[in-house]
């Protein structure tokens, strides 16, 4: 009967879960879990906003390090331009000279008459743009000369590269470029200090314009081999022309000059079939040379660089996270927090990958668009007109595409920290049976997690098929004119500048028609990847909005202007009128008042909730008072640097936190620099010496996760080894001895009170034994300190409230 139980319980949670996630149609959502668009407050500008953001992160990449001779390559981030006395002024006059060069010497004609200015204009504006780079304030004229640099840099490799005959135009485009990176690359500088010297840097490990160059270079390339193999293998293989003008240098390097249009009017059977061969070594060439580094260099290459930059914005989350005070950590999820660190702080790599795929596919679009305008103004016309579907399209999709984003991210980190709060009560679930319960509360947050993924996914999937369809329609209309146009063998639009390519493509013939029909088709499939991508990026740029909304938090907690590092500790410790409330309207702490000297120990006690372990919390500056002063040595805590008053202070926390590392390595987790004689002293004065020994290596025994083979007392010990291992002159302890038995807890306190003789220590308990040992006892009831004085003092109150305590507890400990 209890079998057909289970099995009728299963049949009836799998029917569960298929309803919650059905195969067909979204699954359930919360309404939290399912905003609708009018609820998004990003646009466009927001959006890149949060991208340009993420530069800090990437500049370190991108503009590199100075190497400086004799020093080597520095660690910080090189400068966009100049600093530091260096300077490029010379690079102009550099790039000027080279630009004149080549006219003047006759290596390149000096005129401007067709086809020459198109290579003339772009060399000239790089030029007067090197002005603006090395003299313009910073600010709009000098973004505008760099981007003028860019776009012009451009123009001088594809005009000199592609429409001008012969090797000259090409090394002298080269020249003049090689000029401007020079001039950004390497700096000078005159240093005079007793004598003059002329010293220069270079900018080095410039990581992410090396992998554009690569990608960009690759792209150029394998624009010129499509218009020479497309040529090669539609005119001359399949139709048996002889090569064109610019493939005669190929004929004559094969030794095969015969096949020129200059030789021949009419390639032979046996000329083809040769061709053919020529043609299978040529594709096989520009694999081999290729193939590393689309395959291999690439990939690593990118990998290497997008890891770097997610480690260091990683660091720089979780580095803000130590920063943040105890208000925030203890009202946010820690799973909320692994998800933002592992995860959504991963998407600044992803943008890159995207922002640099887009940009190369935003740059094909414009030159397919661009190309095929020479061949025919529709279809540049066509071409171009896409992006007005497409712009509407993704008007209409953004908005969803951010909302529903951010809630599946926000779904997500709901798994996380369920799975890390589960685990985290292990001994708890098992110890109530409550598994089952545990079980659903996972399977509730990951089938939520599940189906606001699936309306991520879906969006996708409707935009990329629609933008598909209208690309497809385009594509159509576009292939049916060109065939109808190569039919008839109707002329190209530019057909002079065309000519220029000495290539086959000034009359619309098959060779025309398959390669406009592959950039034709390549531009309505760069405008899909361009919406498809963005989208993503909308995705990308929610999780870098949870990140960065974690970055611009500012600590509650951090240094005063002209805080001084806190040396030594030698007067007193004094609490004045401190208030404190945790929320509005509810203090913890109210009007508390009293001080502890070197060489005392301070008993803090009193009922559940109190302000007992908050007192310590202020102290630590973990949190500041709202109202009244907590000072050492007539100084107000928030006058010293944060991170010099914690070093000197220990705290034994009322939580035994543990690590998965040998028992030295936990104890010198707070002072790693802690020789074995100090770690052996702090395991004598915590009482550590009996189970240490009885472990199988002795201190160097690795502890399971959170210290779960040990006893409740003896992670106790180990926490009170660990606060004294630190060294420091004010020792905190929060029911330090509260799982320690009679005979174990006089010792430590007895070599506590030995070991802190110099030292103020606060001991907050409830243990009758250890509070008589206190100097000074510290009552406290409702946030207010009651009653205060030493253990002989107190007791001679009538109808005291610690009196009252130790009459109950004496009371009980007769019972029991």
């Amino acid at each position: 009967m209890r079998d057909v139980a289970d099995n009728a319980q299963d049949i009836a949670a799998n029917r569960a879960r298929s309803r919650a996630m059905p195969m067909f149609g979204p699954g359930y959502l919360p309404p939290e879990r399912k905003p609708d668009a009018d609820t998004d407050n990003s646009g466009f500008r927001d959006v890149l906003y949060l991208f340009l953001r993420s530069w800090p992160y990437i500049r370190y990449y991108f503009l590199g390090r100075w190497w400086i001779p004799g020093k080597g390559i520095g660690n910080t981030t090189a400068e966009v331009l100049a600093s530091e006395g260096y300077s490029f002024a010379y690079a102009p006059f550099l790039v000027c000279a080279v630009a004149f060069a080549g006219p003047a010497t006759g290596y390149v004609p000096a005129t401007l008459e067709w086809p020459w200015f198109l290579m003339y204009i772009p060399t000239a504006t790089i030029a007067a743009s090197m002005f603006g780079l090395a003299f313009a304030p910073p600010g709009r004229w000098q973004m505008t000369s760099i981007a003028a640099t860019i776009l012009s840099g451009i123009g001088v490799v594809t005009f000199s590269g592609f429409f001008m005959d012969g090797w000259p135009p090409k090394l002298y485009g080269t020249a003049v470029l090689a000029a401007c990176i020079f001039g950004w690359t390497v700096q000078f500088r005159i240093r005079r200090d007793g004598e003059t010297r002329l010293e220069f840097r270079v900018r080095a490990a410039t990581h992410l314009v090396y992998f554009y160059a690569i990608n960009f270079g690759q792209r150029f390339l394998g624009l010129a081999l499509g218009l020479i193999l497309g040529d090669l293998i539609n005119q001359n293989l399949l139709q048996g022309e002889p090569l064109a003008p610019s493939l005669q240098k190929i004929a004559m390097f094969f030794g095969v000059p015969e096949w020129a249009y200059t030789a021949t009017e009419e390639l032979t059977r046996e000329q083809k079939v040769e061709l053919m061969w020529l043609y299978v070594k040529i594709e096989l060439l520009i694999w081999v040379t290729q193939s590393p580094i689309s395959t291999f260099v690439n990939p690593y290459y990118n990998l290497w660089i997008m890891q770097h930059i997610n480690q260091d914005l990683r660091v720089a989350l979780v580095e803000r996270w130590h920063q943040l005070s105890m208000s925030y950590h203890s009202g946010h999820r820690t799973g909320d927090s692994i998800f933002r660190i592992y995860q959504d702080s991963a998407m600044v790599t992803s943008v890159i990958g995207h922002l640099l795929a887009m940009t190369l596919a935003t740059g094909s679009y414009l030159t397919c668009v661009v190309l095929v305008t020479l061949l025919s103004p529709w279809l540049g016309l066509m071409a171009a007109t896409l992006l007005i579907p497409g712009f509407l399209w993704a008007y209409w999709a953004m908005p969803r595409m951010r909302v529903r984003a951010l809630a599946y991210r926000g779904a997500a980190s709901d798994v996380t920290a369920t799975i890390q709060e589960t685990f985290g009560a292990m001994k708890l679930i098992k110890a109530f049976g409550t598994k089952e319960r545990a079980q659903k509360r996972f399977e509730d947050d990951a089938i939520i997690a599940f189906n606001a993924a699936y309306r991520v996914r879906i969006l996708i999937a409707y935009v990329t098929i629609v933008m598909y369809t209208l690309a497809a329609s385009f594509f159509i209309g576009g292939e049916f004119a060109m065939a109808m146009w190569s039919h008839r063998g109707d002329p190209v639009f530019a057909t002079q500048l065309v000519g220029l390519l000495g290539l086959s493509y000034v009359v619309w013939n098959l060779a025309t028609f398959r390669w406009a029909q592959a950039q034709f088709g390549e531009s309505s499939g760069d405008i899909r990847w361009v919406l498809r991508g963005w989208m993503m990026a909308q995705d990308m740029a929610m999780g870098l909005r949870r990140v960065f909304d974690i970055l611009d938090l500012e600590p509650d907690v951090k240094d005063r202007p002209g805080a001084v590092p806190m040396t030594r500790f030698e007067r007193e410790i004094r609490f004045e009128n401190v208030r404190f409330a945790y929320e509005p309207g509810r203090p913890v702490l109210d009007n508390a008042s009293f001080a502890a000297t070197p060489g005392s120990i301070t008993a803090i006690i009193g009922p559940t909730g109190s302000g007992k372990s908050t007192l310590m919390a202020l102290l630590l500056r973990l949190y500041d008072t709202q109202a009244g002063t907590i000072s050492i040595d007539g100084r107000d805590v928030r006058d010293y640097l944060v991170e010099t008053l914690r070093a000197n202070i220990a705290i034994a926390l009322q939580e035994n936190v543990l690590f998965a590392m040998s028992v030295r390595d936990n104890i010198r987790y707070v002072a790693p620099g802690a020789d074995d004689a100090a770690v052996r002293e702090a395991v004598r004065v915590a009482c550590m010496d009996d189970y240490v020994n009885s472990l199988p290596r002795g201190l160097d025994t690795v502890l399971s996760d959170r210290g779960g083979k040990l006893s409740t007392g003896q992670r106790q010990r180990l926490s009170i080894a660990r606060a004294v291992v630190r060294d420091t002159p004010i020792l905190a302890l929060d029911e330090p001895t509260a799982a320690l038995d009679a005979a174990t807890e006089r010792k430590v306190m007895t070599n506590l009170a030995e070991w802190g003789r110099e030292r103020a220590i606060f001991v907050i308990t409830h243990r009758i034994s250890t509070i008589r040992l206190a100097d000074n006892i510290v009552y406290l009831d409702g946030g207010r300190i009651v009653e205060s004085g030493d253990h002989e003092t107190l007791m001679g109150l009538e109808g005291g409230r610690y009196r009252a305590f130790v009459d109950a507890e004496s009371n009980l400990a007769g019972t029991a």
